[in-house]
Formats: structure tokens, C-alpha cells, sequence
């Protein structure tokens, strides 16, 4: 799709079965089944159709709001559905009975990192903090400056918990992940931008922010960010509040 033109599709809407590889990891309590959010794509969501009446409702809205098509195409990006989901719940079911890197493991290790190390096959954490000197199973890496210093063993999972916004080049960690692990699942949480009490806070004059992050991520960023180093987007969930204006983002990424 480019600036200036638009596709309008006719879809089916019929709920799809997840791929077992992550089905266990985003439980749904909508009809007892687990819904997909994404299907495996690095495409970007369109705007989706299931009639005429859909389309001129849409541009009956763009116009009220006084948005041109244009201006939508290049930036307004529509977000798909996603569950709301546990941040932590997730990350231990991936690790579940797996060989597990965690990246921003913490020093002393976190409490995240601790019932990891309970649930996974075997664990090796990751965090600058880390004195070299650490015990073997936790490494201190840079990952900002060198992330060709991690641990190249085989791993079935990587969790990256709330670290990617602490980095001055996220993407040179993704592109090394990509590099020297190119089959391992990726798990990703961030903070969400446009969170709720983000808003709330900057009405005042505050930001809520951690004074250690160096930028924020929203649904469209953090996408075009994973893709953009290889990425395929599996799955995606809200934790900590209401779609859309949750605390942050869980990406499920291969």
C-alpha cells in the first residue's frame, strides 16, 4: 500500500485456532477457546470491510472528523484485536519446560527471573548490572553496546521484559537476537505509550516514565520495529489494563 492509495477488503471473520506453539500462552475466556490476534504476518492490519455500508460508514466518519484518506493511510494504523493478558503469566508459561534466555534478568536476580527458574528446563539470565564475577548461570552483557556477548547456546525461548525501551539502539539487540538465534520464539513486553495513566499524568505536566528509558512504544511502533530486524509477529496481548490504553505490550515474535 503506498501514501496515496487505499485497499478495501472484503474478510472472513470466522475465529481461527492458534498455533499450539503459543495457544497455552494467551488463554482466552471468550467461548472457552483461544482467539488469534495475528496470524503469523509481518502485514500491517488493514482497515477491513464485511460490506458497503462499512466502507461509506467509514468515510462518513473521516469526514466528520475532517481526516482525508491520505492522511489515514500514512497515519492512522489500525490496531487488531488482542486479549488482555498477565505480563509475568505469560512470560513463565513460554518458559515452561524450556531452554530459556533472559534478557534484563536483574542483579540480584528479579522475582520474574526467580519463578523462571522453577517452570524452565534451564535458564541462563542476562543484565549489565550482573558482576562478571556472577554465578555461571547469569551473565553480564552490555546489550546496548555489545550484544554479540550473549551466551550463543540453544535456546527455545528468549524473554526480553521490559528492556527494549532501555536501550539507545533497540534494534541492534533484535538484530543480533536475529543473527545468532534465528529460530528461537521471541517474547517482548513493553510499556505502552499510550497508556491510560500515561495520559492522565501528562495532562498535569508529568511524564510517567521510568527516568532510565530512552524511548516509548506503541502497538504500531514496536511492530514495525520487530519486522523491520526479521521478525514475524505470532501473537500480542494488553497487560495491565483495557486494550489499547494498557500499561504495556506483550509480543510473541519468531
Amino acid at each position: 500500500m503506498t501514501e496515496d492509495t487505499v485497499t478495501y477488503a472484503l474478510v472472513d471473520t470466522m475465529p481461527q485456532k492458534n498455533d499450539e506453539v503459543v495457544a497455552h500462552i494467551f488463554p482466552s475466556t471468550v467461548d472457552g477457546e483461544t482467539h488469534p490476534v495475528m496470524q503469523g504476518t509481518n502485514a500491517p492490519p488493514s482497515t477491513q470491510y464485511q460490506s458497503l455500508s462499512d466502507i461509506q460508514a467509514d468515510l462518513a466518519e473521516l469526514g466528520r472528523l475532517g481526516v482525508d484518506e491520505a492522511y489515514r493511510v500514512k497515519q492512522l494504523h489500525k490496531i487488531p484485536d488482542g486479549l488482555e493478558v498477565d505480563r509475568a503469566t505469560v512470560c513463565v508459561e513460554a518458559a515452561r519446560g524450556k531452554r530459556v534466555l533472559h534478557l534484563g534478568c536483574g542483579w540480584p536476580p528479579s522475582p520474574l527471573h526467580q519463578t523462571l527458574a522453577g517452570v524452565a528446563a534451564h535458564l541462563i539470565g542476562v543484565d549489565v548490572a550482573a558482576p562478571p564475577s556472577a554465578r555461571e548461570n547469569i551473565w553480564h552483557v552490555d546489550l546496548d553496546l555489545h550484544p554479540e556477548s550473549l551466551p550463543l547456546r540453544e535456546y527455545d525461548v528468549i524473554i526480553a521484559g521490559e528492556i527494549l525501551e532501555h536501550l539507545g539502539n533497540p534494534g541492534n539487540l533484535l538484530r543480533a537476537l536475529r543473527k545468532f538465534y534465528p529460530d528461537t520464539m521471541l517474547v517482548i513486553t513493553v510499556p505502552n505509550a499510550f497508556s491510560a495513566a500515561g495520559l492522565e499524568w501528562i495532562k498535569r505536566g508529568y511524564e510517567n516514565t521510568n527516568k532510565q528509558h530512552t524511548c516509548w512504544f506503541s502497538w504500531h511502533t514496536l511492530f514495525e520495529l520487530v519486522t523491520r530486524y526479521g521478525y514475524t509477529v505470532i501473537n500480542f496481548g494488553w497487560y495491565n489494563g483495557p486494550p489499547y490504553v494498557s500499561e504495556g505490550l506483550v509480543f510473541l515474535c519468531k
